[in-house]
């Protein structure tokens, strides 16, 4: 049992906001790991001997704390989008603490309080509306020892290890059994540490990628002339690259541009398909365009696409996006909500969602059987659609990134860090292309390099290795956040049963006496 004195209100309030606002510290771009491990540990020393009512009342402050610092950024799409978004998403930290403060007396407590963590995330994740999994405990571990656990443990498995590690820091303050739990804490860190030296499994292939950033004209956007412009500038980009490539002799075996680099139709419409094929032509060598397509069926709908063009047999193989941006790709209850919130017109076609994994066969000269998996920005915080590109055969991954909503806020340097993640879960390269924001190559070790800026056009060449061995983290995570999910179901329902058999004895022992 952890032991707490009492405490006023406002100053469990004001605690609540304080564990909140460290959790969220460990964050991008703040980057604070320790700050986050401290932060867990007061969250749960706070819910010691708390009623329901006031351990969800505290953990909907910690929530409203962590998610106002790390979330805010969405407010770019109107400020009662961030409030309810905020207040929902503080909803889970409430049921959380719910849980936790039922759990901390039970033997183990360290434990059931990880897998609460790990449950939460993965029910946030999925619910509702295929949910917002943006701020996961992993996230925080890009630049410390326990990353060196994603290949093996997935990002599930390494957020219950931040977790659990925090709570055995916790045990540290009551002077029971301290020698063991600061020895697993130092010896977990020790480990992870060594194995972020293992290096990648070798590779005897590669392909080079043109990576374009075509950038936004600002004079033009919200405009109808954007959508064109921004074509065009994947145009120029494109021969910008192309320049670099045969002024270093550097051969190219496809260009990638970033999501939403055609916001027309190139099957439909011409003009759209007459700067996509120009481009592809200038190349000489395969693109896959980022695109917005029309399905012939719901009407005024729309799907996020890649695409892969030949300069010569034109559109082959293509991937739309499966993890979809509720209230800002797709509008539920479309026909209830639309009518009562204008607001949500900004959202225009409603979006459909993809239904096949994220891989597309790319042949080019050089590996005429290439397959390439494919990553559309939201996507990169949900585990099963990432794995889905390398279970089905993804030798390399490009992630396609739109992001000028949010350019110069928070969310970009927590996507780019999410790109840095899923190369070192899956120990492959990601090659980033966005419109205006972050681009560049993620080595297997999460490793960066002359990375583009925002707000410009740009283009970089880059070298990517053929990856063919899948890790242990695309079976083990899936596996690690069900299995959570159950043990903190378990735990409560067992710390309910076990509390109501307390009480029970109590009033006998009243009694009898």
């Amino acid at each position: 049992m952890i032991s707490r004195p009492d405490l006023p209100r406002w100053l469990s309030a004001l605690l609540a906001v304080a564990a909140g606002l460290l959790i969220g510290l460990g964050q991008p771009p703040m980057g604070l790991w320790p700050a986050t491990m401290v932060g867990l540990a007061l969250f749960t020393w706070l819910l010691a001997r708390r009623r329901k009512r006031g351990a969800a009342g505290l953990g909907f402050l910690a929530g409203l704390a962590m998610n106002t610092l790390t979330i805010s950024w969405i407010s770019v799409l109107g400020v009662p989008v961030a409030i309810a978004l905020i207040l929902f998403m503080s909803l889970w930290y409430a049921l959380a603490a719910i849980v936790i403060s039922r759990v901390i007396r039970l033997p183990l407590w360290p434990v059931w309080v990880a897998a609460t963590w790990v449950a939460t995330e993965f029910a946030s994740g999925n619910v509702p509306f295929g949910g917002f999994s943006w701020t996961r405990l992993a996230f925080t571990t890009t630049d410390q020892p326990l990353a060196g656990f994603l290949p093996y443990v997935g990002a599930a498995g390494v957020s219950f290890l931040v977790a659990l590690l925090s709570q055995l820091l916790l045990t540290l303050t009551t002077r029971r059994r301290w020698l063991q739990a600061g020895s697993a804490v130092v010896a977990t860190f020790v480990v992870g540490g060594l194995l972020l030296f293992v290096p990648p499994p070798p590779a005897e292939q590669s392909v080079t990628t043109a990576i374009v950033q075509p950038n936004v004209n600002r004079h033009e956007y919200g405009t109808a002339a954007y959508p064109r412009a921004v074509t065009n500038n994947a145009l120029s980009s494109t021969v910008m690259a192309l320049a670099q490539a045969r002024t270093s002799g550097q051969h190219v075996d496809f260009v990638l541009w970033p999501e939403s680099s055609t916001d027309h139709d190139p099957y439909l419409d011409p003009t759209a398909r007459r700067q996509v094929e120009l481009s592809a032509q200038l190349a000489t060598v395969p693109i896959l365009v980022g695109a917005v397509t029309l399905p012939e069926a719901p009407p005024d709908s729309r799907q996020t696409s890649g695409i892969w063009w030949d300069p010569v047999h034109g559109p082959g193989d293509v991937y739309h996006k499966r993890n979809l941006v509720p209230f800002g790709e797709w509008i539920p209850f479309r026909d209830v909500l639309l009518p009562r919130l204008p607001i949500l017109q900004q959202i225009g076609r409603q979006s459909i969602a993809g239904e096949t994994p994220g891989v597309i066969r790319t042949p080019v000269a050089a590996h005429p059987s290439l397959t390439i998996g494919n990553v559309i920005c939201f996507e990169l915080a949900y585990d099963d659609t990432v794995y889905d590109t390398v279970r089905h055969g993804g030798r390399v991954l490009v992630s396609q990134s739109n992001e000028n909503t949010y350019a110069g806020t928070f969310q970009i340097s927590q996507q780019f860090n999410m790109n840095r993640i899923r190369a070192k879960e899956l120990r492959r390269e990601v090659v980033v292309s966005t419109l205006n924001s972050v681009s560049g190559i993620v080595d297997a070790r999460g490793g960066v390099g002359d990375l583009t800026d925002e707000y410009t056009g740009a283009a970089r060449i880059v070298e990517a290795p053929l990856r063919y061995r899948e890790t242990a983290a695309v079976t083990v995570g899936p596996i690690i956040s069900r299995v959570a999910l159950a043990l903190s179901v378990g735990a409560f329902g067992w710390a309910l049963v076990a509390g109501r058999r307390s009480a029970r004895a109590g009033k006998l022992g009243t009694t009898n006496s």
